[in-house]
């Protein structure tokens, strides 16, 4: 019995992680609203925590500097959307025109799929139909006056829920830079005394990654900012301003985003009736620097601070975007790089650890 239980070990321990984990992810999905404001806080404090730091010791009260750097942070949070918001109240300024040159397009692909395919046009415009492709605007005066109230507080509701946990993400940012010495002492309160200094590293590490790669990809956003809107502006594309900051912003997804944001680009410079030489332009343009951004600006700019896998990063992307959506994306990187440092401290996961990262500081320990 006792060799029996000796050899199935670790086989039962692997069968409770894994029912664990899939508790955990559970729980994620289901505490979403009052768990993502919290986490996204927690690493923008992470972030921006240091500059209150250097406001204090100039001799600013820490009420005075937690709300001064808070408010430098609402600030651009609000900038950001505001130029989001002009750029796309234009895009549908011009929507009406760009759906016009769209026209031609859309008649010569329907002639092209019904003379090279075995569908009918009978068929073709019931899905039209179906899917609103036809060009019949739906008439909002026929809609029972119960639907539109329905519409108008579900629409209401939506609003009001996002600008709250908006509003909460600050309240908790606020506090976990006010209090973070309290927070610190707890988690240090936690461990025996001999585990102390090995704690405070972990700390400081993580603190120090998610820093790196936070600040990085701020510079990294307005260079590719700058890069598109330049290179689209000389190839001649509409709303490149717009375009530039969805793609720069999107830029924070690893892998998915980047082409996300150039097959936006492509589909605005269709709809906004593009030449031929404007939608190679977009394609040059995103090629180029894409091209300078992985091997010029994210070596220079990054660095090796964030070490983890490249399929492990694809991994914890796919992983976020199930749990919570693009906040779950956005957010992934930080995690498992956090992950990754506590794994590297945790006696008995030294392979866990290695399996995590690109394996460099394992082999020089070695």
């Amino acid at each position: 019995m006792k060799k029996f239980l000796s050899r199935s070990g670790p086989i039962v321990l692997s069968a409770l992680i894994i029912i664990a984990l899939y508790f955990l992810v559970i729980g994620l999905v289901a505490s979403q609203k009052v768990l993502a404001p919290l986490v996204l806080a927690l690493v923008l404090a992470l972030l921006v925590y240091p500059i209150a730091q250097v406001l204090e010791k100039r001799g600013l009260h820490r009420i005075v500097s937690t709300s001064f750097v808070v408010g430098i942070v609402f600030v651009g949070f609000i900038g950001i959307s505001a130029i989001i918001s002009l750029q796309v109240r234009s895009f549908l300024e011009d929507a009406e025109v760009m759906k016009e040159r769209l026209s031609p397009v859309a008649q010569k692909v329907e002639l092209f799929v019904l003379a090279h395919t075995p569908l009918e046009r009978s068929k073709l415009e019931a899905y039209k139909t179906t899917y609103g492709l036809n060009g019949e605007k739906l008439n909002e005066e026929e809609k029972p006056s119960e639907v539109k109230q329905e519409e108008a507080f579900s629409m209401l509701g939506k609003v009001m829920g996002t600008a709250a946990d908006f509003l909460l993400m600050f309240v908790y940012l606020f506090f976990l830079i006010h209090f973070r010495h309290m927070f610190y002492t707890f988690i240090l309160k936690l461990f025996p005394d001999d585990s102390k200094e090995k704690v405070k590293r972990v700390t400081h590490d993580s603190a120090l990654v998610v820093r790196h790669y936070l600040n990085g990809r701020l510079i990294l956003m307005v260079i590719l900012v700058v890069l598109y809107s330049l290179g689209m502006w000389i190839s001649g594309a509409e709303d490149f301003l717009l375009i530039s900051f969805i793609a720069a912003f999107l830029s924070l997804i690893p892998f998915i985003g980047n082409m996300a944001g150039y097959v936006l680009a492509l589909f605005i410079g269709l709809l906004s009736g593009g030449e031929f030489y404007t939608l190679v332009g977009i394609s040059a343009t995103f090629l180029i620097v894409q091209f300078l951004d992985s091997y010029i600006f994210q070596p220079i700019i990054l660095g090796n601070k964030v070490d983890v896998h490249p399929f492990f990063i694809i991994l914890a992307v796919i992983i976020g975007n199930a749990i919570w959506g693009i906040i779950g994306m956005v957010l992934s990187i930080p995690i498992i790089a956090i992950i990754t440092v506590v794994l590297r401290e945790t006696p008995g996961a030294d392979a866990f650890a290695y399996l995590l990262s690109n394996g460099e500081e394992s082999k020089s320990k070695r």
